[in-house]
C-alpha cells in the first residue's frame, strides 16, 4: 500500500513537472511569435519611414528643379527684354504708321513730295512734305520702308527715268517677202520692264494715199522717248 502511494506521488509530482515545463514552453514559443512580430514591425515602420523620406526628398528636389527652372526663365526673360530695348534702341522692328494726309496745292513746275516717317533716338518720328522742282522725263519715286531679316529698312525716294536713258541696240535683220496689198513693218526694240525687249514685225494692210511712218527712238532731256508708228498722207 505504502509502496503504491510512492508510486502515485511520484507520477502526480512528474506529471505537475511536465506539465509545468510544456506550459513554459508554450509560453515561450509565444513569447518568441511576440518579439518576432514586433521586429518585424519595427523593420516594416523602418522601411515605410525611409520610403517615406525618399518620398519627400523627391518632392524636395522637384520643387528645386521647379524653382530653378523659374530662375532660368526670369534670367531668359530679363535678356530678351534687355535685347529687345537695346535692338529697338538702333533699328525698327515693327511697322511704321500710317502715312498721314497732308493738304498742298498744285505748283507749276514742281512736284510734291509727301511726307513720311523716319527712325530716329528709338522712334517713328514723323517728317512733314515738301516741293520739289520737276525734273522732264523723270517722276518721283516715293519712299517705302522694306522688311530685310525682320527689320524694317527705308529706301529713299530718288527721279526715276520715264523711260530709258541709253539707246536701244541695233535693229535686227528680219527676212520678209513682199505681199500683194500688205506693207511690211520691221521689228523694232521695245522698253519692258527697265530692259529693252524686241518685238518681231508683221505685215499691215495698205491704206489707199497713206504711208506708213515707222516708229521711232528720240532722246528728250536725258530720256529716250518712243514715238509710235502712225499712218500719214502722202
Amino acid at each position: 500500500m505504502r509502496i503504491q502511494l510512492t508510486r502515485f506521488l511520484f507520477t502526480a509530482i512528474l506529471g505537475g513537472t511536465l506539465l509545468a515545463s510544456a506550459g513554459h514552453s508554450y509560453a515561450d514559443r509565444d513569447q518568441d511569435r511576440e518579439r518576432r512580430e514586433r521586429r518585424d514591425d519595427r523593420r516594416d515602420d523602418r522601411r515605410e519611414e525611409r520610403r517615406d523620406d525618399r518620398r519627400e526628398e523627391r518632392r524636395r528636389e522637384e520643387r528645386r528643379e521647379e524653382r530653378r527652372e523659374e530662375r532660368r526663365d526670369d534670367r531668359r526673360e530679363e535678356r530678351y527684354e534687355r535685347r529687345v530695348e537695346h535692338r529697338d534702341r538702333f533699328r525698327p522692328y515693327q511697322a511704321p504708321p500710317a502715312v498721314r494726309y497732308e493738304r498742298h496745292v498744285h505748283r507749276p513746275g514742281y512736284v510734291w513730295i509727301n511726307g513720311g516717317y523716319d527712325w530716329r533716338d528709338g522712334q517713328y518720328v514723323w517728317v512733314g512734305g515738301r516741293y520739289e522742282r520737276e525734273r522732264r522725263g523723270y517722276r518721283y519715286r516715293e519712299p517705302r520702308w522694306e522688311t530685310r531679316d525682320g527689320v524694317y529698312v527705308r529706301v529713299e525716294g530718288d527721279w526715276a527715268p520715264l523711260g530709258p536713258v541709253v539707246a536701244p541696240p541695233t535693229l535686227r535683220e528680219e527676212r520678209w517677202e513682199a505681199r500683194r496689198g500688205f506693207v511690211w513693218v520691221r521689228g523694232r526694240w521695245d522698253w519692258r520692264g527697265g530692259e529693252w525687249a524686241w518685238t518681231p514685225g508683221h505685215y499691215e494692210r495698205e491704206r489707199a494715199g497713206y504711208i506708213y511712218r515707222e516708229p521711232r527712238w528720240e532722246q528728250r532731256d536725258g530720256v529716250y522717248v518712243n514715238v509710235e508708228g502712225t499712218w500719214v498722207i502722202q
